[in-house]
């Protein structure tokens, strides 16, 4: 039994095919598939079924392949393992962060990065949350930028900052004329919101239901940039996050009175990781900087 079979297999799995695999494993397509059949002889099971149009995973194959799956991992960070005792703040360091929050204080967090660790080569990543959290706990990402709460017990996380919710509108709205908003008037409102699986979607539905506050609108917005176009041509009212109000001075803000509104930023990272010590030491150096 030796790895090279894991790689290859988990490569069959990504590709979807042999010629494929064997592109990203570097190898002939011949190669790769001699070490496959010599791994099911050595194992005496059939992980693959092969026919004229292709090939899918046995029961068998498939267990097998989780298991690859978290040996390659283990691998991957021994070898880190093995980086971070000569310099744990050098070599690459991949954060994700989810798309309302990306443009607006990645660059900024970066540049802090480098400027603070000149030794470490940082790769983003701009996933939806859930699409984060499942390359986190996979090991492809060290990190990533989330909403509180997340309930992932392989994670642990430290909390960067907090940012409030404004009621944004188009300056030709009636609401223009006003500073603040209750929760009552918001509910008379067409509200407008992203659609399905962007976490500030959750963030501003759970502060509606806490105020009694209904989704009025069968158009869901896909981006952020598409919401706020939506709302500066007067089609509705939306849930803002402070650091998108401050980028898109276009619209007016009304500050919503009873508070509540508002989402909590933290760094996430898994609980077995080997850069524990520096995700730590982020936290509390982001901390300060956005306290």
């Amino acid at each position: 039994m030796n790895l090279q079979a894991f790689k290859y297999l988990l490569a069959l799995e990504a590709e979807g095919g042999f010629h494929r695999a064997a592109e990203a494993c570097n190898v002939s397509q011949p190669a790769l598939s001699i070490q496959i059949k010599k791994f099911e002889e050595e194992l005496d099971i059939r992980l693959l079924e092969r026919g004229h149009k292709g090939f899918f995973f046995t029961p068998a194959g498939k267990e097998v392949l989780e298991r690859a799956r978290i040996v390659m991992q283990q691998v991957a960070e021994i070898e880190e393992l093995s980086e971070l005792w000569n310099d744990p703040y050098a070599g690459q360091l991949s954060i994700g962060a989810f798309p309302t929050l990306a443009p607006y204080y990645l660059p900024s967090i970066i540049d802090h990065l480098v400027d603070s660790y000149p030794n470490l080569q940082v790769n983003l990543v701009e996933e939806k949350t859930h699409v984060l959290l499942e390359r986190l706990k996979a090991g492809t990402i060290d990190a990533a930028f989330l909403a509180l709460p997340e309930d992932e017990p392989a994670l642990e996380c430290g909390t960067i900052f907090s940012e409030e919710f404004h009621v944004g509108v188009a300056p030709n709205h009636p609401l223009a004329k006003r500073k603040t908003i209750t929760p009552e008037k918001l509910s008379e409102e067409k509200l407008l919101l992203l659609e399905e699986g962007h976490c500030l979607r959750g963030q501003a539905l759970e502060y509606c239901a806490t105020a009694g506050i209904g989704e009025v609108l069968n158009f869901r917005a896909s981006s952020m940039e598409t919401l706020l176009q939506m709302v500066s041509m007067g089609r509705a009212v939306s849930l803002i996050p402070d650091c998108v109000a401050k980028r898109n001075p276009h619209l007016h803000y009304l500050k919503l009175k009873g508070g509540g509104a508002e989402r909590t930023i933290a760094l996430f990272w898994r609980r077995s990781s080997v850069r524990r010590d520096l995700m730590l030491e982020l936290v509390d150096d982001l901390g300060r900087e956005y306290a």
